[in-house]
C-alpha cells in the first residue's frame, strides 16, 4: 500500500501565486507551481504544491502577510485513489 501526501495551495490570482512561489523559494521551502486541480476551484489557474511539513510555516507566513492564499488542501493519494481535504 503506497500513500503519498501533499499540500495544495490555491490563490485568488495568478499574481498572488507567483508572488508566493517567490517568497517560499526565498525561504527555502519546496514549492512547485501546478495547474489548479479542477475539483478544487476554477478561480485561478495556478496553485502551489508542497510537502505537508511546510503547513505551519506557510500558515504563519499568511498571518504575517508575506503570502496571500485563498485556501490550503491536503491531497492524499493512496493505492491510486485521490482524496482532497480542505485545511484552510
Amino acid at each position: 500500500m503506497k500513500r503519498e501526501e501533499y499540500l495544495i495551495i490555491t490563490f485568488d490570482s495568478t499574481q498572488h501565486a507567483m508572488a508566493a512561489e517567490s517568497v517560499l523559494g526565498a525561504e527555502k521551502i519546496y514549492a512547485k507551481t501546478i495547474p489548479t486541480p479542477r475539483d478544487i476551484t476554477l478561480s485561478c489557474g495556478l496553485s502551489i504544491m508542497t510537502t505537508p511539513d511546510n503547513e505551519d510555516k506557510i500558515k504563519a507566513m499568511k498571518v504575517m502577510g508575506n503570502v496571500k492564499y485563498k485556501a490550503m488542501y491536503r491531497l492524499i493519494v493512496e493505492d491510486g485513489n485521490r482524496t482532497l481535504e480542505i485545511i484552510v
